[in-house]
């Protein structure tokens, strides 16, 4: 089996290279399973339920998020209506959504789980690796996918070490910068960070002028997504049918 993750899809432009490239890839790597990371694909903060509905019209299975998981109050009021979509399952307000989704592939169950990291993320309720312990003291599935969506290396890496036995891929989001750290151990995938899909000339796909308005020239300013051609990040897990285990992890990486 053949899983693609994509990265946080940040703005206008990291939307349309997913429209453009998302289906040349599935067909190129034979792709069985999709998961994309809509966390900045509203604006640069959040997600709507048109840019949802819009990712299952691409074969995507399943949307994760992240922190600005409620950035947009649209997505509150119609989470019935995206019986895909999950959110990291440790951030407030806890009783909104949901941090699990389990999907069957032919006869596998396939379990993707959302979670936050707790170094400097500040909407976090509680420490992953407790929540993560909760969760597989009672879930029953084939394949186990973590999208952690944290700060820290450190934190996603010492993620990986402890749960590699148990998981088949600990994906790192967030920091939308790709590493280079891909691997397999124990029959587990991970890396660090995928990396994003969003303007290329950009500061993690923000507005260049108005982070320095921000951080340089102390004027408050709005999170505005840079524009301009995008680049698109991504991972291809290939999972053995037999045993379950992650045999590969190929980074991948499409620039203008």
């Amino acid at each position: 089996m053949n899983i693609l993750f994509l990265g946080d899809v940040v703005g206008k432009a990291g939307r349309q290279i997913v429209n453009d490239k998302l289906s040349l890839i599935q067909n190129q790597y034979e792709i069985d399973f999709t998961i994309v990371n809509g966390e900045n694909s509203a604006h640069g903060k959040g997600i709507t339920t048109k840019i949802y509905k819009n990712f299952k019209r691409l074969n995507v299975d399943v949307v994760t998020l992240g922190n600005h998981a409620f950035s947009k109050r649209e997505i509150i009021d119609h989470l019935d209506e995206c019986s895909d979509l999950i959110r990291p399952i440790n951030i407030e307000p806890s009783d909104i959504g949901k941090g699990i989704i389990i999907k069957k592939y032919k006869d596998k169950k396939i379990a993707i789980i959302n979670l936050c990291g707790k170094v400097f993320m500040d909407s976090t309720t509680s420490n992953p690796i407790d929540v993560m312990n909760k969760i597989l003291s009672k879930l029953v599935a084939d394949i186990i996918i973590v999208d952690l969506h944290a700060e820290a290396t450190s934190e996603k890496i010492t993620f990986f070490e402890y749960f590699k036995s148990k998981l088949t891929a600990v994906i790192g989001t967030h920091t939308h910068v790709q590493t280079a750290d891909e691997r397999i151990k124990d029959g587990c995938a991970f890396i660090t960070d995928v990396g994003m899909c969003g303007a290329y000339d950009s500061v993690l796909g923000r507005d260049i002028e108005e982070v320095f308005d921000l951080n340089i020239r102390k004027i408050p300013s709005r999170f505005k997504p840079a524009e301009g051609p995008a680049i698109l990040c991504g991972v291809i897990i290939n999972i053995d049918d037999n045993t379950n285990r992650a045999i590969s992890i190929k980074r991948i990486q499409i620039r203008p």
